[in-house]
């Protein structure tokens, strides 16, 4: 399991929903400009039992299975490639301006195919409560 912290907080509409809170290696990240983990961008939306179960300003860990981000990795990087390569081949008797087309169709239609299967089944996210650590006073 990979594990983060989180906060609940209220959107606009009044609904309760979980922001993770920066890791500390998203600092030295170096795709932090692309990826946007070191401004604290990610949302969660939570379900009506959860809203119920959790208050605005709780914190929370949140818990993501290893196979779940292997899952949506693959699908967000690898779908997209593969249909690129395979559209521009596919057209590259055509000349290199519609293998140009070939690939720029194929990566669109990757990354379409790849954000509906996602939407589809969206990675497993397991929220609990946060509990400090006791410190050892032996130390």
């Amino acid at each position: 399991m990979i594990r983060t912290e989180g906060e609940v907080i209220r959107n606009a509409q009044g609904e309760l929903m979980m922001q993770a809170t920066c890791q500390t290696q998203c600092k030295s990240c170096g795709v932090q400009k692309v990826c946007g983990g070191s401004r604290r961008s990610l949302m969660l939306s939570l379900d009506e039992e959860q809203q119920m179960r959790f208050e605005e300003g709780q914190r929370l860990h949140v818990d993501v299975a290893e196979e779940e981000l292997l899952r949506v990795t693959l699908l967000a990087y690898t779908l997209p490639c593969l249909l690129l390569i395979g559209l521009a081949l596919a057209a590259s008797p055509f000349g290199d301006l519609a293998t140009a087309l070939g690939g720029a169709l194929g990566l669109a239609l990757g990354v379409c195919l790849s954000s509906l299967l996602a939407r589809r089944r969206p990675p497993q996210v397991f929220l609990s409560p946060f509990t400090e650590q006791p410190h050892d006073s032996h130390c």
